[in-house]
């Protein structure tokens, strides 16, 4: 499975890893990395992608997070573009989806079974249209 991460899952899983309960959504952001890390699934990013998991993650506040940084370094699948084609665009903009995001769609393309992890409705509530229109899967944490 090909996943990406939007910078604020990342983000929001560099907590405390005492504030993590079963099924709480630090556990599920968690949880999504870990299968990474793991090796269950396979991380999709780019160099937008990479520059914002660093300008946001300054400390590593868990193992996690620090593991899943030097798995995304070692075994991270690393795609060219940032940026989507014109028509790609055009189809993610009728379903709604942010331009400012465009760099998540752009890092999910060419993937096989992608999932996208997201935190914001905005993202989430594409989800139907990204899917018919892509075939990508977007999931909210």
């Amino acid at each position: 499975m090909d996943t990406v991460y939007d910078t604020t899952v990342v983000a929001y899983a560099n907590g405390d890893l005492r504030g993590r309960k079963k099924g709480n959504a630090l556990d599920k952001r968690l949880f999504t990395l870990e299968e990474f890390v793991n090796g269950s699934r396979r991380a999709l990013y780019n160099m937008k992608l990479l520059l914002e998991y660093e300008d946001k993650i300054k400390h590593h506040q868990n193992d996690i997070i620090e593991l899943f940084l030097m798995a995304l370094a070692d075994r991270g699948l690393r795609v060219a573009r940032s940026t989507l084609s014109r028509q790609d665009y055009s189809r993610a903009k009728k379903v709604r989806w942010p331009s400012h995001d465009q760099h998540l769609l752009a890092a999910a393309l060419g993937g096989r079974d992608v999932t996208i992890f997201v935190t914001e409705q905005l993202l989430a509530a594409c989800a139907t249209g990204i899917r018919n229109n892509f075939s990508i899967t977007i999931i909210q944490l």
